[in-house]
């Protein structure tokens, strides 16, 4: 029958038919405070590309078993008069809408650093249903020794003989041993997934838009790894492996669907001006960092 509505019209029943499938199969069968010392925020941005599907995963964010203090949504100030009144209608339950420049998929984190500076951020997508344990796995991980980024999803960077780093293309993808889920320095998280920042995880450059518009324009996954490792902050893997289940009617537009050249061109420019990242020290005590 979908074959005969119009394309959008099937992706948002398909999508919406993908969503309460997800609330039966997982259920949300308690909640608690996260216990974390200082407030957790989940953040996301948007763009009227995936308007037609951003209430569900907002829907999705609201269950989750460890409860945030806030989800904020951060959105373009020429974007705002196109949010659905679905989006709308979840700003009474919840979700604190902001708004912003411009800053592409970047928005996500630069402007929460400032607004919330002692707060554990925990970034997500605006394309994908997130379990209700989601956030409980970001949060558990924090509980070890010392500063550490957590994350959903991670590939690990690769180092040729000659001490460059590898090509994107040859880095373990979607690592799951053991060794991701110690801290370490070799890992790059991937935005899909969710990462969880504690206060003071990343460089205070991270929020300067003329250095990652030169750098990384179209990668902030690379950015947020170099901040990170400048500050001295290790990565450290999650949960089982992340189910990257993202809505039909999204998938026309992804943000992060660039080429391998152009990754290892911004590579290449951060290794050049900030240093090869797995050379990088690592912070010894809790909120103390590096400042390379």
């Amino acid at each position: 029958m979908n074959r005969l509505l119009p394309r959008p019209v099937a992706a948002r029943l398909w999508s919406a038919a993908q969503y309460r499938q997800n609330l039966r199969q997982f259920p949300v069968t308690s909640s608690r405070p996260h216990g974390l010392p200082g407030e957790l925020v989940v953040s996301l941005t948007s763009y009227p590309a995936r308007y037609a599907t951003l209430h569900l995963t907002l829907g999705s964010l609201l269950r989750q078993e460890t409860l945030p203090d806030r989800i904020v949504l951060w959105i373009a100030e020429g974007d705002v008069a196109a949010l659905p009144k679905k989006v709308h209608g979840l700003l009474d339950r919840g979700i604190e809408l902001r708004v912003v420049d411009d800053a592409r998929s970047y928005k996500k984190l630069i402007f929460a650093i400032p607004a919330f500076p002692d707060a554990y951020l925990a970034t997500a997508d605006d394309d994908v249903f997130y379990r209700p344990d989601w956030l409980t796995d970001l949060v558990e991980g924090q509980r070890g020794e010392g500063p550490v980024i957590t994350c959903h999803r991670a590939h690990r960077l690769k180092q040729r003989q000659s001490g460059e780093i590898a090509p994107y293309h040859d880095w373990e993808w979607d690592v799951q041993d053991p060794q991701a889920r110690m801290p370490g320095v070799d890992l790059m998280p991937t935005g899909i997934g969710g990462i969880l920042y504690p206060p003071g995880g990343l460089h205070p450059d991270v929020v300067r838009r003329d250095l990652f518009e030169r750098y990384a324009p179209s990668a902030d996954d690379l950015w947020f790894y170099w901040c990170a490792r400048r500050a001295g902050t290790p990565y450290c893997k999650v949960g089982p492996r992340f189910d990257q289940t993202a809505w039909h009617s999204s998938q026309k537009e992804r943000l992060y669907d660039h080429n391998r050249r152009e990754n290892d061109l911004q590579v290449a420019a951060l290794v050049e001006d900030f240093g090869n990242p797995l050379l990088m020290p690592v912070a010894r005590k809790p909120g103390v960092a590096s400042t390379g």
